[in-house]
């Protein structure tokens, strides 16, 4: 649309990170056109990126927006009283107080992008995002302009998108509950031969996720008696927490239980299985500041 070109990602389904990015031109004379925007080019591109996952703008009301103009003018006024600057004769104080509280009033639509640092269209294309290429411009005004806009139409349709994701899951929920399908740890833990009964995920578990996995899962696995025995369980435990958001969480637990499986004095593998468990859990409450937490302590690792 308007000569805008997704180079990366699916527009049904966008991930929530943008990186939008422009080429400019030299003018005919063979200069970049003098701009406000010159230093924000890097060789010959101009990039903005912005993250929608987790931002929630503030903007400021109506009333903190006409403080600060009348702030801004008496301070004016004041200063060039104290210089001896004297006021045009033609100069109407309260009518250019008015129509800054005018501007001050009109919607403020926030732009929650911040300029690129990108050097080349590979690096851009190599980050993990919904990545648009609005065209050629000569000089960086027009394409600044464009840059800036994109953000705003961007956020909405990722916002519209998320809510449509949600209601979808919101009455997939509801008709498990209406179908019986929903499981709690007891359903779970039941003496089977098998990890999860069929049907089972994390969607349609109720229960204490913390008290699962330490429980059930983690025994349960680490006391497959063959290897082939384990791979055929750990697929159930894959599927059953397909829909986690962090799948290297999963990845980890896998790893760290083979380790122990082969070795089970092994403190390091130890140690991760437990972080992992905890961040798992963590996320699967919305418990984000513990889950930072947890993930950086991983890290350390």
């Amino acid at each position: 649309m308007l000569g805008i070109v997704q180079k990366k990602g699916n527009d049904e389904k966008l991930c929530g990170r943008l990186i939008a990015y422009a080429r400019i031109l030299p003018t005919p004379d063979g200069d970049i056109n003098d701009s406000p925007f010159d230093d924000m080019i890097q060789n010959g591109l101009l990039t903005i990126e912005g993250d929608f996952r987790t931002f929630n703008p503030t903007v400021p009301t109506p009333s903190q927006r006409k403080k600060v103009m009348d702030d801004k003018l008496n301070n004016l006024l004041e200063s060039m009283q104290e210089n001896g600057v004297e006021l045009p004769e033609n100069l109407d104080v309260d009518t250019l107080r008015d129509r800054l509280h005018e501007l001050s009033n009109m919607e403020v639509i926030p732009i929650p992008a911040r300029i690129g640092n990108f050097t080349n269209e590979e690096d851009i294309l190599n980050e993990d995002a919904d990545i648009y290429y609005v065209g050629e411009f000569i000089g960086a005004n027009q394409a600044h302009f464009c840059l800036t806009t994109l953000p705003i139409y961007y956020q909405a349709r990722y916002r519209e998108q998320t809510k449509v994701e949600e209601m979808a899951l919101l009455n997939g929920i509801l008709s498990q509950f209406e179908a019986g399908d929903i499981m709690d740890n007891d359903d779970i833990q039941k003496e089977t031969a098998e990890l999860f009964p069929e049907g089972a995920t994390l969607n349609t578990f109720v229960g204490d996720l913390n008290n699962l996995l330490n429980v059930r899962v983690i025994p349960f696995l680490l006391a497959c008696e063959t290897e082939n025995d384990y791979q055929s369980q750990i697929a159930l435990f894959y599927n059953f927490m397909k829909d986690y958001p962090q799948q290297e969480d999963i990845s980890r637990v896998d790893k760290a239980i083979q380790k122990l499986r082969k070795q089970s004095d092994d403190q390091n593998a130890r140690k991760l299985l437990e972080l992992s468990c905890k961040k798992i859990n963590a996320i699967y409450n919305e418990d984000t500041k513990s889950a930072e937490m947890l993930d950086a302590e991983i890290k350390g690792i």
